[in-house]
Protein backbone atom coordinates (compact mmCIF):
# COMPACT_ATOMS: atom_id res chain seq x y z
CA UNK A 1 0.00 0.00 0.00
CA UNK A 2 2.56 2.39 1.28
CA UNK A 3 4.07 1.78 -2.79
CA UNK A 4 1.11 3.71 -4.71
CA UNK A 5 1.28 6.79 -2.14
CA UNK A 6 3.37 7.79 -5.79
CA UNK A 7 0.23 9.13 -6.88
CA UNK A 8 0.18 8.17 -10.39
CA UNK A 9 0.28 4.76 -9.26
CA UNK A 10 -2.97 4.39 -7.41
CA UNK A 11 -4.50 6.61 -10.68
CA UNK A 12 -3.81 3.72 -12.83
CA UNK A 13 -4.93 1.61 -10.89
CA UNK A 14 -8.42 3.35 -10.05
CA UNK A 15 -8.64 3.65 -13.97
CA UNK A 16 -8.13 0.01 -14.30
CA UNK A 17 -10.67 -0.92 -11.94
CA UNK A 18 -13.31 1.69 -13.57
CA UNK A 19 -12.52 0.24 -16.83
CA UNK A 20 -12.69 -3.21 -15.98
CA UNK A 21 -16.42 -1.88 -13.83
CA UNK A 22 -14.08 -3.85 -10.42
CA UNK A 23 -14.43 -7.38 -11.92
CA UNK A 24 -11.48 -9.21 -11.31
CA UNK A 25 -12.31 -11.45 -14.06
CA UNK A 26 -12.32 -8.65 -16.80
CA UNK A 27 -9.56 -7.32 -18.78
CA UNK A 28 -8.93 -4.30 -20.61
CA UNK A 29 -6.79 -3.62 -23.32
CA UNK A 30 -3.12 -2.01 -22.84
CA UNK A 31 -3.99 0.29 -26.04
CA UNK A 32 -7.54 1.30 -24.35
CA UNK A 33 -5.57 2.19 -21.23
CA UNK A 34 -2.72 4.18 -23.20
CA UNK A 35 -5.16 5.66 -24.83
CA UNK A 36 -7.25 6.58 -22.19
CA UNK A 37 -4.15 7.89 -19.93
CA UNK A 38 -3.13 10.19 -22.67
CA UNK A 39 -6.54 12.47 -22.92
CA UNK A 40 -6.13 12.48 -18.71
CA UNK A 41 -2.57 13.68 -19.47
CA UNK A 42 -3.98 15.87 -21.57
CA UNK A 43 -6.95 16.93 -19.15
CA UNK A 44 -4.39 17.36 -16.54
CA UNK A 45 -5.15 14.84 -14.13
CA UNK A 46 -1.63 13.23 -14.94
CA UNK A 47 1.29 14.32 -15.37
CA UNK A 48 3.21 12.06 -18.41
CA UNK A 49 5.55 13.02 -20.73
CA UNK A 50 4.78 11.40 -24.16
CA UNK A 51 6.53 11.62 -27.57
CA UNK A 52 5.95 10.21 -31.23
CA UNK A 53 7.10 6.49 -30.69
CA UNK A 54 6.28 3.26 -32.84
CA UNK A 55 3.75 0.93 -31.45
CA UNK A 56 1.30 -1.45 -32.90
CA UNK A 57 -2.26 0.40 -32.84
CA UNK A 58 -4.81 -1.33 -33.79
CA UNK A 59 -4.08 -2.23 -37.89
CA UNK A 60 -0.95 -1.67 -38.40
CA UNK A 61 2.57 0.06 -36.62
CA UNK A 62 2.21 3.86 -36.38
CA UNK A 63 3.79 6.90 -34.45
CA UNK A 64 1.88 7.43 -31.90
CA UNK A 65 1.64 9.73 -28.75
CA UNK A 66 3.73 7.07 -26.35
CA UNK A 67 4.89 7.68 -22.69
CA UNK A 68 7.46 4.68 -21.39
CA UNK A 69 6.74 6.07 -17.80
CA UNK A 70 3.37 5.03 -18.35
CA UNK A 71 4.66 1.67 -18.97
CA UNK A 72 6.72 1.79 -16.10
CA UNK A 73 4.46 2.53 -13.64
CA UNK A 74 1.77 -0.19 -14.67
CA UNK A 75 4.78 -2.55 -14.93
CA UNK A 76 5.31 -1.85 -11.26
CA UNK A 77 1.62 -2.53 -10.45
CA UNK A 78 1.84 -6.08 -12.46
CA UNK A 79 5.12 -6.78 -10.87
CA UNK A 80 4.00 -5.79 -7.05
CA UNK A 81 0.52 -7.82 -7.59
CA UNK A 82 -1.88 -4.63 -7.97
CA UNK A 83 -2.26 -5.63 -11.04
CA UNK A 84 -2.52 -8.91 -13.51
CA UNK A 85 -1.31 -8.62 -17.01
CA UNK A 86 -2.34 -11.15 -19.99
CA UNK A 87 -0.72 -11.87 -23.07
CA UNK A 88 -3.26 -13.17 -25.45
CA UNK A 89 -2.41 -14.71 -29.40
CA UNK A 90 -5.32 -14.73 -31.67
CA UNK A 91 -5.25 -16.54 -34.84
CA UNK A 92 -5.45 -14.39 -37.64
CA UNK A 93 -4.16 -11.93 -36.38
CA UNK A 94 -0.58 -10.78 -36.52
CA UNK A 95 0.20 -9.29 -33.58
CA UNK A 96 -0.28 -10.63 -29.91
CA UNK A 97 -2.91 -8.84 -27.62
CA UNK A 98 -1.97 -7.39 -23.72
CA UNK A 99 -4.18 -6.49 -21.19
CA UNK A 100 -4.69 -5.72 -17.55
CA UNK A 101 -7.06 -6.76 -14.87
CA UNK A 102 -7.25 -6.18 -10.74
CA UNK A 103 -5.58 -8.56 -8.68
CA UNK A 104 -6.34 -6.26 -5.78
CA UNK A 105 -8.75 -4.14 -4.53
CA UNK A 106 -7.89 -0.60 -2.88
CA UNK A 107 -9.47 1.97 -1.15
CA UNK A 108 -8.99 5.26 -3.66
CA UNK A 109 -7.91 8.65 -1.95
CA UNK A 110 -6.70 10.75 -4.62
CA UNK A 111 -8.32 14.39 -5.22
CA UNK A 112 -8.74 13.42 -9.22
CA UNK A 113 -10.93 10.80 -8.57
CA UNK A 114 -14.65 13.01 -9.23
CA UNK A 115 -12.39 14.75 -12.37
CA UNK A 116 -11.63 11.01 -13.65
CA UNK A 117 -15.52 9.85 -12.55
CA UNK A 118 -16.70 12.84 -14.54
CA UNK A 119 -15.00 12.59 -17.83
CA UNK A 120 -14.82 8.48 -17.59
CA UNK A 121 -18.39 7.76 -16.00
CA UNK A 122 -22.04 8.79 -17.34
CA UNK A 123 -24.91 10.79 -15.32
CA UNK A 124 -25.89 7.03 -14.43
CA UNK A 125 -22.41 6.58 -13.18
CA UNK A 126 -22.11 3.54 -15.38
CA UNK A 127 -18.82 3.99 -17.75
CA UNK A 128 -18.95 5.69 -21.13
CA UNK A 129 -18.39 3.22 -24.21
CA UNK A 130 -14.76 3.91 -25.24
CA UNK A 131 -13.41 2.28 -28.47
CA UNK A 132 -10.46 1.75 -30.66
CA UNK A 133 -9.94 4.32 -33.78
CA UNK A 134 -7.17 3.95 -36.26
CA UNK A 135 -5.55 7.35 -34.90
CA UNK A 136 -7.09 6.89 -31.49
CA UNK A 137 -9.41 5.98 -28.92
CA UNK A 138 -13.35 7.49 -28.60
CA UNK A 139 -15.03 7.87 -25.19
CA UNK A 140 -18.60 8.71 -25.15
CA UNK A 141 -18.85 11.56 -28.16
CA UNK A 142 -15.47 12.85 -27.75
CA UNK A 143 -12.46 11.60 -29.99
CA UNK A 144 -8.75 11.17 -29.33
CA UNK A 145 -5.98 11.26 -31.94
CA UNK A 146 -2.78 10.13 -30.52
CA UNK A 147 -1.42 9.95 -33.78
CA UNK A 148 -1.47 14.14 -33.88
CA UNK A 149 1.59 15.49 -32.48
CA UNK A 150 2.23 18.85 -30.94
CA UNK A 151 5.16 21.09 -32.56
CA UNK A 152 7.93 21.76 -29.95
CA UNK A 153 9.26 25.58 -30.63
CA UNK A 154 13.24 25.75 -29.86
CA UNK A 155 16.01 27.63 -31.14
CA UNK A 156 19.31 26.36 -31.71
CA UNK A 157 22.78 27.86 -33.19
CA UNK A 158 25.33 26.62 -34.92
CA UNK A 159 28.55 25.18 -31.85
CA UNK A 160 31.76 25.27 -33.88
CA UNK A 161 34.11 23.08 -32.54
CA UNK A 162 37.73 24.57 -31.87
CA UNK A 163 39.71 21.98 -31.31
CA UNK A 164 41.47 20.38 -33.94
CA UNK A 165 43.38 16.55 -33.96
CA UNK A 166 46.77 18.79 -34.51
CA UNK A 167 46.32 20.56 -31.27
CA UNK A 168 44.93 17.25 -29.16
CA UNK A 169 47.83 15.12 -29.82
CA UNK A 170 45.58 11.96 -30.99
Amino acid sequence: MKLLKNGRLEKIHYLIYLLTNGDKKRWVRQEVVFGVIYYLTKKGIFDYIFSPSPYYWVDGVKFINYSYEVLNDINILVNEMYLNEILLSVRGFSDFIVGYGINKTLEYNFKEKEEINKILLDENGELKKISLTSNGIVIGDESVDLTEFEKVDYNCKAYNLKVSIWESKI
